[in-house]
C-alpha cells in the first residue's frame, strides 16, 4: 500500500471541538473548484468521472482518503490519500490553499498562519517550495509487548448489526483496520489471518455523540462513536502492527469525517 500525508497547522480556533464536518466540507468546495472541467459542474454522468479527484474523494461508494484530526476545535489536522489518489497529491494542495484563501465556515475565517507539510516535510509557508516524493510506504514497526492504545476520536463500528456504545473489543477494531486495508487495495474482505492475543491492564471507554447535517441528505447525521485508551499489559506482534497500520487508514466508519484516528504507543 502506498500513501501520501498532508498536514496543515494554522492559528484558527473555531468554537466547537469537532471540526471533521466543517473541514470536509470546504476541501470539497474548494477541490471540485480546482479539478471540475464539467460546464455543468455536475457529477452526475459527468463525461470525466473516472479520472477526477473529486468525484474519486466525494462521490465514489469507497474513497481512498481519510481526514485526522482532533477533538479541540483547533484547524489543524492531516488528509491521507491512497493508493493511486496520492499520486494526486498536487491537486488537493492547491485545494488546501484555495480553502483557506477563501476561508472556512460561513464566516470565511482565513488563517494569520498558514503552514503545510508533504510527508512530514514543510512545502508552504507562505509559499509553496518544490515537492520531491508525493507516496510513502508503511513502515515497518518493531512489536512492543506493552502497548497504549489511544482512540482520539470516535470509532463508529458495529458488532452484532448494533453500533458499539462503549466496550468495544480489540478483535473488533482490528478486523475493522484488516477489512480497511483489504478495500484500499481492491482485494476481497477475508477473515483475520491471525488470532489476537493480549492482555488488559485497564481501560477508559465511553461514547460521545456528534451530528452534522447534510445538505444532499437533508437531514442529520450520527457521527458518534467510543473514545478513551486502552493499556495493554500484553499485546502480540501482529495485533500491534496492525494497530500501527490504523493510525494510517483509521478506524470504522466515516474516517473522511475524522473519525477513527488512533494512536498506539
Amino acid at each position: 500500500m502506498k500513501y501520501a500525508k498532508i498536514k496543515i497547522i494554522t492559528d484558527i480556533v473555531l468554537p466547537y471541538k469537532f471540526i471533521g464536518s466543517t473541514i470536509r466540507g470546504a476541501l470539497g468546495w474548494s477541490l471540485k473548484k480546482v479539478v471540475c472541467i464539467n460546464p455543468s459542474f455536475k457529477c452526475e454522468g459527468c463525461f470525466a468521472k473516472d479520472n477526477c479527484l473529486y468525484y474519486d474523494m466525494y462521490e465514489s461508494d469507497f474513497t481512498k482518503f481519510r481526514l485526522s484530526l482532533k477533538l479541540s476545535g483547533e484547524v489543524e489536522f492531516e488528509v491521507f490519500l491512497f493508493e493511486e489518489l496520492c499520486e494526486k497529491t498536487p491537486y488537493l494542495l492547491s485545494a488546501i490553499h484555495k480553502m483557506f484563501e477563501r476561508g472556512i465556515t460561513k464566516n470565511n475565517i482565513k488563517p494569520s498562519f498558514l503552514q503545510i507539510y508533504l510527508n512530514d516535510t514543510l512545502i508552504y509557508d507562505g509559499e509553496f517550495k518544490q515537492i520531491n516524493n508525493t507516496c510513502l510506504q508503511p513502515p515497518k514497526i518493531t512489536p512492543k509487548d506493552k502497548a497504549f492504545l489511544k482512540i482520539i476520536t470516535p470509532i463508529r463500528i458495529k458488532e452484532d448489526n448494533k453500533f458499539v456504545r462503549e466496550d468495544i473489543k480489540l478483535e473488533t477494531i482490528l478486523r475493522s483496520i484488516h477489512h480497511r486495508f483489504l478495500k484500499l487495495q481492491n482485494k476481497e474482505i477475508s477473515k483475520l489471518p491471525f488470532t489476537p492475543k493480549y492482555e488488559i491492564a485497564n481501560k477508559n471507554l465511553s461514547f460521545n455523540d456528534f451530528s452534522r447535517y447534510s445538505n444532499r441528505q437533508k437531514t442529520k447525521m450520527k457521527l458518534g462513536g467510543v473514545i478513551g485508551s486502552i493499556n495493554f499489559s500484553y499485546i502480540d506482534g501482529e495485533s500491534f502492527n496492525l494497530l500501527k497500520l490504523g493510525e494510517i487508514i483509521g478506524v470504522g466508519k466515516q474516517v473522511t469525517f475524522g473519525l477513527g484516528n488512533i494512536k498506539i504507543f
